[in-house]
């Protein structure tokens, strides 16, 4: 009980940052709509892409090795052996991205190839340490770091832009962005006391074969969980063109900002100590806290997705440049597609607890599969919104596929009842947020009222059903200190 109390106290100090945070990116995206150019907000939107999917394809196995094993080598040599083995193997991928971006510049002439290099590195760097921080317990500096890199984004970008509108070039936000993760990054350096702990010499062939024999499946889980996350966008953009998908990204980062601050603002107080359980006493220990965590994560993002899908179009119009509103669809549908890639996570845990990852490679490779057809299919029939659509169908089949075989090891159970009170709760939430969005009065208004409605909505149920009984003590408790 005092681990899940302690759990759920970790996941409560993350979700008011990370909170702000997504508001803060919502507010990038917001920024970017007004002041460049569509042609230009979708030109960054597709360098942005390329340097997740070089990182999720290239480093994404290091990320996840890093922050499995950071804890245990930590206690052995405050981390030497592995900050010195990842900062080796970052720097030989750096210059392998350096190459492909500068070869890429030169043969489209498009000079702004040559800043997603930087871009590259600083991203990479950020999130493997940010990771490493939370880890380690260090959760304040990753709060504060993360805020941050979110408050550089827009502010950097306003400065170099001047305030302009209809700005014609990405470079301004290109920049932004490498400033934000390079210095975020650099914070994380200094807390992890890189200066006297890295060294060339530090670097381990035994650990990086660790690395590679646990990584190497997930390299493979890379590049399908890149397809899975980017392939509408890929699509969109090669299909419409940037203009278009500067509307489809911006709506749909609303979505993804939000859910990616719920679920990885839960995930950082819940994983940790699920694997701190683990190691003490495998499944037994290990299992009600990855239940509690799933729970945690379905009283939040349910009502989430059902307020989200309630406010979308007045959300959108209201945020974003005229001509973005048509994209709100997409937020629907990538609220829905974000629970499911959630849920996924956390039937995964069995797999990555165990160190069985080529499972979740056969798994996501499947779910990559299907969201390329259903994608193809949709967006040819629907138009480009639809893209999102196959989305759901990828993650929802993703999650379905995980749980049939995972249950073989172990899956977590939330309760019928806590799930019909929560589901209940999370509708009528939406149904109150909806109601507000048909007030005959401006669009700011009709946000604050349907926000203030729903969440009233969504707590008055949920404490009376009793099902918020736990996070009211861990607030109170937390209050009282």
């Amino acid at each position: 009980m005092a681990q899940k109390n302690s759990m759920t106290r970790d996941a409560m100090l993350f979700l008011p940052a990370k909170i702000a945070e997504g508001l803060l990116l919502m507010l990038v995206s917001s920024l970017y709509s007004h002041i460049f150019l569509k042609e230009a907000n979708g030109f960054f939107n597709s360098i942005n892409l390329t340097v997740q999917l070089c990182y999720l394809i290239l480093a994404g196995w290091m990320a996840n090795a890093a922050t499995r094993y950071v804890a245990e080598e930590y206690r052995v040599d405050r981390g030497e052996k592995l900050f010195s083995t990842v900062s080796s193997v970052y720097l030989l991928l750096s210059a392998l991205v350096a190459a492909g971006y500068s070869a890429t510049a030169l043969i489209t002439g498009q000079a702004a190839y040559f800043l997603a290099v930087l871009l590259f590195m600083s991203y990479t760097c950020f999130q493997i340490l940010n990771a490493a921080l939370v880890q380690l317990g260090r959760i304040r500096a990753s709060v504060a770091l993360s805020l941050l890199s979110a408050v550089l984004k827009l502010g950097v970008a306003w400065m170099l832009v001047g305030g302009a509108a209809d700005y014609p070039s990405p470079v301004p936000a290109v920049l932004a962005s490498t400033v934000a993760d390079g210095v975020a990054g650099l914070g994380a350096v200094f807390a992890l006391s890189f200066p006297r702990v890295v060294r060339l010499r530090y670097f381990s062939r035994e650990l990086l074969q660790k690395f590679l024999k646990y990584g190497l499946p997930l390299m493979g889980v890379s590049i399908s969980v890149a397809l899975l996350n980017q392939i509408d966008r890929i699509l969109v953009v090669g299909m419409y063109g940037n203009e278009v998908f500067a509307v489809y990204t911006n709506n749909n980062s609303i979505a993804t900002s939000i859910f990616n601050m719920l679920s990885v603002g839960i995930m950082r107080g819940v994983y940790p100590n699920v694997l701190r359980a683990w190691r003490e006493g495998g499944k037994p220990l290990a299992k009600p806290l990855l239940d509690g965590g799933v729970r945690l994560y379905l009283l939040i993002a349910a009502p989430a997705v059902c307020g989200l899908s309630a406010v979308s179009y007045t959300l959108s119009d209201f945020l974003f440049a005229d001509g973005y509103e048509a994209g709100f669809p997409v937020i629907v549908f990538t609220s829905c597609a974000m629970l499911f890639m959630g849920l996924t996570e956390y039937a995964n845990k069995a797999y990555e607890l165990e160190q069985q990852t080529v499972a979740i490679l056969q798994n996501s490779a499947a779910a990559a599969a299907i969201k390329v057809v259903a994608s193809l299919i949709l967006i040819r029939t629907a138009g480009y919104q639809a893209a999102a659509l196959g989305s759901v169908v990828a993650f929802a089949s993703y999650f379905i596929i995980t749980a049939l075989r995972v249950r073989k090891r172990f899956l977590f159970r939330v309760p019928a009842a806590s799930l019909a009170r929560i589901l209940i709760s999370a509708v009528l939430c939406g149904a109150a947020a909806f109601g507000c969005t048909q007030l005959p009065v401006r669009n700011v208004l009709r946000l604050v009222f349907a926000v203030g409605a729903g969440a009233a909505v969504y707590a008055a149920c949920i404490i009376i059903s009793g099902e918020g009984r736990q996070e009211l003590a861990a607030i109170r408790a937390k209050l009282k200190r």
